[in-house]
């Protein structure tokens, strides 16, 4: 068990089908970002939520200037705490997602063509 969590996107014009883009393991860091930057503050289990390609490039930059100053972490990427959501210390594991995260989102966002809904969703 754990937080599991992943970015989707169903293409325009095609069928309903979620088409999986990103996923992330317990990165509560990353998963509480998208809780206060693309919803109303809540993600519930296993709901998909609309993101966009500038909530991406938002998240993005928050990623590049924790990376660059580190002391920036629990400003910008706090960690989140919760059941099976991992470690909530800001050590080389954390840094590690947020790397992770930067290649994510540059596929992602090289893979997104025009008129692609993109979505969040975790499962814990």
């Amino acid at each position: 068990m754990g937080l599991d969590m992943y970015l989707t996107r169903k293409a325009k014009g095609g069928n309903a089908e979620h088409e999986l883009l990103a996923y992330w393991r317990k990165a509560n860091h990353i998963h509480g970002w998208f809780e206060r930057n693309t919803t109303d503050g809540y993600i519930e289990n296993c709901e998909y939520y609309p993101v966009c390609r500038q909530d991406l490039i938002c998240l993005m930059d928050d990623c590049r200037l924790v990376k660059g100053d580190r002391f920036l972490a629990p400003k910008l990427l706090p960690v989140q705490e919760g059941f099976f959501f991992g470690g909530s210390e800001y050590d080389d594991d954390y840094f590690m997602d947020v790397d992770d995260t930067l290649e994510i989102i540059r596929k992602v966002c090289d893979a997104l063509q025009d008129g692609d809904e993109l979505f969040y969703h975790a499962w814990w």
